[in-house]
């Protein structure tokens, strides 16, 4: 069994290579290629526990995570977990990597597929909510499939606005970084703008002058009690992308516009229907997409690392 850690997963693939096999992910799903059951979700106190298990012809996984919010007092990562992969013929353990660049690659990925298919081609400026470890990875592949120029961030701390700086400037140096004080200030300089907050309320100012044919992506919330997105953004778009049907009964930003009335049932789409041609997005108005995270993506981007760590002889193979 070949083990994989942090730095071996971090420079294995490409962003581009992620984001290809995140889109594969989505079209398997769409075509209902492989089987994703529910996940098991399990809060204990103000932690959250993941087991997340998906199957596809050639191989299945597991990963399961933590999501610790008091880490941060003591300056560690809020998010953590390992991925088993396993041989879908024989059942035999193939891999164990780390959860967390795991989960940060993929996220990071959907979130640049939003971008990808909701937002203008010409789109050189984004807003930031968030500029934690995924706040980082969104920035970074975003930067992947936008040419970029600027990035408008809400500073919540020196220290971490310079870490986030530190960590895209090693991928993408040409980019300025604009702290803000403020949403408001980060609406009036973009069109774009992605959440990456654990806010249990929106972090957007619910303005119809601030929020008009502007495009926004939620990436941070994954409880029903939180919401990052104002109701006027529904309002606005009338429709609603979302990564799979399970982040209908998982996110506030779903669960919420559609109890209240905003979106109907049939103003919900999963994203891969974009991929797939299903379904055509009009980019010049105001558009909304919801990520809450699948395993399957989990396990198209674990196989993808395994299959080039074996290539490249990255890893630790051990007896098992």
């Amino acid at each position: 069994m070949l083990v994989l850690n942090n730095h071996e997963i971090a420079g294995l693939l490409s962003l581009d290579e992620v984001i290809a096999a995140v889109e594969a992910a989505l079209i398997a799903n769409e075509q209902n290629s492989c089987l994703v059951p529910k996940r098991m979700h399990i809060d204990w106190g103000e932690n959250t526990f993941l087991s997340m298990p998906s199957f596809s012809d050639t191989c299945f996984g597991t990963k399961l995570v933590s999501v610790v919010p008091g880490n941060r007092q003591h300056d560690l990562a809020v998010t953590n977990g390992a991925m088993l992969l396993n041989d879908a013929r024989t059942g035999f353990p193939l891999a164990i990597m780390n959860g967390a660049k795991l989960t940060a690659l993929r996220t990071g990925a959907l979130g640049a597929i939003g971008i990808k298919y909701m937002t203008p081609p010409d789109t050189d400026t984004i807003g930031l909510i968030g500029c934690g470890v995924q706040g980082i990875q969104q920035a970074i592949f975003a930067c992947a499939v936008r040419p970029v120029k600027k990035i408008y961030c809400l500073q919540r701390s020196a220290s971490g606005m310079a870490a986030f700086t530190t960590a895209l400037r090693e991928q993408f140096p040409a980019v300025t970084v604009i702290p803000c004080e403020d949403a408001a200030t980060i609406l009036q300089h973009t069109n774009v703008v992605i959440a990456a907050s654990r806010s249990a309320t929106p972090v957007l100012p619910n303005d119809i002058r601030l929020l008009e044919n502007k495009h926004f992506i939620s990436i941070g919330s994954y409880k029903p009690d939180m919401q990052e997105l104002p109701d006027l953004v529904f309002q606005l778009s009338g429709k609603l992308a979302i990564d799979s049907v399970f982040a209908k009964t998982e996110t506030g930003d779903i669960i919420n516009p559609l109890r209240k009335g905003i979106l109907q049932e049939q103003d919900v789409f999963t994203i891969g229907k974009i991929l797939t041609g299903e379904i055509q997005v009009d980019v010049a108005g105001t558009t909304a997409y919801k990520s809450a995270g699948m395993a399957l993506f989990d396990l198209f981007v674990a196989k993808a690392l395994y299959e080039t760590a074996k290539s490249r002889r990255i890893g630790t193979d051990i007896d098992f």
